[in-house]
């Protein structure tokens, strides 16, 4: 056997090892099962990045993906993906797309740390390579660019992807909110109101979930448009911008019925 056909080999069964830690539901077993993927092919981004998603510290876990990011882009840069051809589709790319991944986890623990600043420069670059954000960068940087009060920086991203889906009409009706355009704030939340019945009720206490229902939520992980999995995911995705603006659930127990 060539050593080609060896090399593809092992990388075939540290792909099939990583996908059954992904279906693994004890951790350590699912950690080992990552670990020996990562051991078959060292080049395995996905299962690195497995691991250290489940790093309890969160500096370390960012000291990590950082350096899974350093190295893997210049894997990228040593085979001229980055250039002005592909920049802009990096996840029609199979070959970037762990990078990106890599990158997405290292801007959510940047948040997870209160370093609003740096995770809105990975943001802004992870638009910049893949402009159709397959990922959902848009949703994470327009909550920070609230946070920062970059208003027109939130706007312009609004305004380039056109998206009226609850998880962008949030952090807008809160950007006006923090603008002080309460009449602009209204007309959004009343489009929230069309999209997600249940959002801003779970958002003021007028209707909440039992704990076993958020518990089923989480395990599933999943939602669909309008459902009460994504009312519970908005409120908890941008659970760091609402504590920034405290008298807006008020505002939207009192203006919104």
């Amino acid at each position: 056997m060539k050593f080609e056909d060896e090399e593809f080999i092992k990388r075939e069964q540290s792909d099939e090892l990583l996908f059954e830690a992904y279906d693994e539901p004890v951790k350590t077993k699912a950690i080992k099962l990552a670990k020996q993927a990562l051991e078959l092919n060292p080049n395995n981004i996905d299962a690195e990045n497995f691991i250290t998603k489940h790093e309890t510290n969160t500096i370390k876990r960012l000291k990590k993906y950082e350096e899974t990011l350093n190295k893997e882009k210049a894997n990228l840069e040593k085979e001229n993906f980055f250039n002005e051809e592909n920049v802009g589709i990096f996840w029609g790319l199979i070959e970037t797309r762990p990078y990106m991944r890599t990158k997405h986890s290292y801007m959510l623990t940047l948040m997870e740390l209160g370093r609003y600043t740096e995770a809105i420069e990975q943001g802004e670059e992870l638009l910049e390579l893949c402009e159709s954000d397959n990922l959902g960068i848009r949703y994470l940087i327009m909550g920070l660019y609230t946070v920062l009060e970059k208003f027109e920086e939130a706007e312009k991203i609004y305004n380039k992807y056109l998206d009226a889906s609850t998880f962008m009409l949030f952090p807008l009706s809160i950007l006006y909110y923090k603008k002080g355009n309460y009449r602009k704030c209204k007309k959004v939340l009343k489009q929230l109101q069309e999209n997600n019945e249940y959002l801003l009720d779970y958002l003021t206490g007028r209707k909440k979930f039992s704990k076993d229902k958020e518990e089923d939520i989480e395990i599933n992980g999943t939602y669909s448009w309008g459902s009460e999995a994504e009312a519970y995911f908005v409120v908890k995705d941008y659970k760091y911008l609402l504590g920034n603006v405290s008298s807006f659930t008020e505002f939207v127990e009192r203006e919104i019925k």
